[in-house]
């Protein structure tokens, strides 16, 4: 039984990344069978695992140290921003040292990949910054050059990379030149939302305490303009002056990025009493809001593949999404896929949806079926895999 590190400083901040990172160590407490797993956790709150000895162990790395290496990050990283590209160095913590470790898995990308020398495993979750970097939160104010600086560094020195779907694999390679034996697809999973429906009363309490009204659409995502909420405010005001339909809607999200711009939009339109805007929310109360939704509605020009439409899925939520490469084979038949770029096709589809029950229904249980055909022992079973491959690499070479 090999011993494999986790290096968890995902933030609770960081959305899907740190719901992806939390998932991913959720399951190999639950129903890892093949290796040792030592949890590294490096940041400054409490990570909520039930582990299961011994297995899993977690261990909270002393709160001195987790902030100086993280001061030493933002150092490197500010660097990268102004065009840095050398290696550069953050002192490695004692306990990981101590533990002899055979492999680190990190929960996500970062410069202690390559600055620290394990066989290593990282997951890519989007390569955007290469493929639309006309969006200036993934390109802006230096953004570009440190992502350059990260991926450029890690996919080569990487054992086993980890990216959602077929078509990242096919962006680590074709951008980075990644080895294709190294890069291995692991498709997202909703393990961290409740397997069965709330209870009615629950989730009426949670439509009481957000003041929502009976019917809505849901869209939980910051304000990026990449999200593209401002498409759908175009197509609530098409369905309103055109079709005569008034229709709700939910955003959930911290009040920031393009939050004021959306507000003003809003106004503009005489929206104000349709769009609701709930800031943030916290995890325990996402199942209700998928329940009580008409449908998750989700334009987004980024992907591969995305985690708020498994959510959905899980609690019976149909989905509307975008017709782009990755969500389209992640979707296929069980929801429905407009242009981003088209707000017409996007108030089509949401009238479909709201008018028809029946359509409500069989698009919420073709999404049940399609998540169901991945669960987390599987996902558990491939991961343990991959790291034993990488492992097996580190060997040979």
């Amino acid at each position: 039984m090999s011993r494999i590190g986790i290096f968890f400083n995902a933030r609770r901040e960081q959305g899907g990344l740190y719901q992806y990172a939390v998932t991913l160590v959720d399951c190999l407490a639950r129903y890892a069978a093949v290796h040792e797993y030592i949890v590294y956790n490096a940041t400054l709150n409490d990570l909520a695992l039930q582990p299961r000895p011994p297995v899993v162990t977690v261990v909270d790395l002393p709160s001195s140290a987790v902030r100086l290496r993280m001061l030493a990050e933002v150092f490197w990283l500010q660097l990268a921003r102004h065009g840095y590209r050398g290696r550069g160095w953050i002192p490695e913590y004692s306990r990981l040292r101590q533990a002899r470790l055979d492999a680190v898995l990190y929960v996500k990308p970062g410069v202690h990949s390559f600055f620290w020398r394990y066989p290593n495993i990282f997951p890519v979750h989007d390569l955007q910054h290469r493929l639309q970097p006309h969006f200036p939160e993934v390109s802006a104010g230096g953004e570009f050059r440190r992502r350059e600086y990260i991926y450029r560094n890690a996919v080569p020195a990487a054992a086993a990379i980890l990216t959602d779907s077929l078509a990242g694999k096919e962006d680590v390679v074709a951008l980075y030149g990644a080895d294709p034996h190294t890069v291995h697809p692991l498709p997202y999973l909703a393990s961290t939302m409740p397997s069965h429906p709330i209870d009615p009363e629950t989730t009426r309490n949670i439509k009481d305490r957000y003041r929502l009204p009976a019917r809505y659409f849901f869209y939980p995502a910051a304000f990026w303009q990449h999200k593209n909420h401002a498409r759908i405010i175009e197509a609530l005001r098409l369905l309103r002056d055109e079709e005569g339909l008034r229709v709700d809607m939910v955003f959930a999200g911290g009040l920031r990025h393009e939050y004021q711009a959306l507000t003003q939009l809003v106004a503009a339109y005489s929206l104000l009493d349709q769009v609701h805007f709930i800031g943030y929310v916290p995890d325990e109360d996402l199942p209700s809001l998928y329940q009580g939704a008409d449908a998750l509605v989700m334009p987004t020009f980024f992907g591969p593949t995305n985690i708020p439409v498994l959510e959905a899925w899980v609690m019976g939520c149909p989905v509307i999404s975008s017709d782009i490469r990755g969500i389209r084979e992640q979707v296929g038949e069980a929801g429905i896929l407009v242009d981003p770029c088209d707000e017409r096709q996007l108030a089509h589809a949401m009238r479909e949806l709201y008018i028809s029950a029946d359509l409500r229904r069989s698009l919420a249980a073709q999404g049940r079926q399609r998540v169901a055909q991945w669960t987390p022992p599987m996902f558990t079973e491939q991961l343990e895999s991959i790291i034993t491959c990488a492992l097996s690499r580190g060997v040979e070479e």
